[in-house]
């Protein structure tokens, strides 16, 4: 558990940000665990041809799927629409010590399997800098660049989006529907499944960053040398490439194949009308569904004015990530 601890200058600092470079050290990850990331599936079809000219080792070393992936190489962006010239600039100057410090990190921790090429990396910090911001710089030309119009409106959708909540509702508005795992308590945002240390925001407020290829995680930067943020999924991320992407085989066997569909789909939130229109169903069919999720635990519900949004509870979250593991 990590725990965010906001004063009431905190409160009033919160801001969005987009990032092409988070973006793009999130979509090498998507690439390199694709296995367990199967809600990508078609985008990483579309960018085989692609992703097969690139050398990104030293990117998959340092992005381990359990364990510690260097700050420095996504420092939080000082602007709100932070372009890829300045931010890779950005890691191109780190400091040396730097490097060396979050390299070790990232060996070190839950025992990185590419702790040997790690080894390797510290052996010329200025070439292992260069060598990973050339691969970071050559994944998105080939993988984010193409599609920046398209990446960038999901972006700024969610962001208004998330606007209208802060405004209408307040911090507690905003937390609560922003991943199932945050909660917000007493002027604390507590992630319940990050594993990092707690941080006194100091005034300094807190990044929000959506992100297209974050589903279904976070990430949270809380080392002090840092601006803390915060990375979540964008809203309809994982149905950017796809509108309706079919459920694990494994979950469909468990749930039936539309039960298991709806709640696949309940990413972003969505209500019965939306879901009902999304896949041609009745609406009497897909409120039965839904009903047997929430009663199982799967899903919860929310009213908003007139409307109920039903939402993947964390134990739906497990659920679908045991199935495309």
């Amino acid at each position: 558990m990590t725990v965010l601890r906001f004063t009431q200058a905190d409160t009033l600092r919160c801001r969005f940000g987009a990032s092409q470079l988070w973006e793009t050290m999130s979509a090498v990850r998507v690439l390199n665990g694709s296995r367990h990331r199967q809600l990508y599936a078609d985008w990483i079809a579309a960018k085989q041809d692609a992703a097969a000219k690139l050398d990104l080792r030293g990117l998959k070393a340092v992005q381990p799927r359990v364990g510690f992936t260097p700050d420095f190489l996504t420092p939080p962006p000082t602007a709100s629409r932070a372009k890829f010239a300045t931010e890779i600039a950005r890691v191109r100057s780190t400091p040396l010590e730097k490097v060396r410090t979050e390299l070790i990190r990232s060996r070190d921790e839950l025992k990185n399997p590419a702790a040997a090429e790690i080894n390797k990396m510290l052996e010329d910090l200025a070439g292992t800098r260069e060598r990973l911001a050339d691969e970071i710089e050559s994944a998105w030309e080939a993988l984010v660049e193409p599609d920046w119009p398209l990446i960038s409106r999901v972006l700024e959708d969610d962001i208004a989006y998330r606007g209208r909540q802060l405004t209408d509702g307040g911090l507690a508005a905003l937390f609560d529907d922003l991943h199932p795992t945050l909660t917000w308590e007493d002027d604390r945002l507590i992630a319940t499944r990050y594993r990092s240390e707690d941080r006194d925001l100091s005034g300094q407020g807190l990044l929000l960053a959506p992100g297209v290829f974050a589903w279904p995680y976070l990430v949270i930067v809380v080392d002090p040398a840092y601006h803390p943020a915060l990375v979540y999924p964008a809203r309809g991320a994982a149905r950017l490439w796809s509108d309706a992407p079919a459920p694990p085989d494994s979950l469909a066997r468990l749930l039936g194949r539309t039960r298991a569909t709806l709640l696949v789909a309940l990413d972003p939130p969505a209500t019965t009308s939306d879901l009902a229109a999304q896949y041609n169903l009745a609406l009497a069919t897909v409120a039965e569904h839904l009903s047997a999720l929430h009663d199982a635990g799967l899903a919860s519900r929310r009213r908003t004015g007139h409307q109920v949004h039903y939402r993947r509870t964390e134990v739906g979250q497990a659920v679908v990530d045991a199935s495309v593991g």
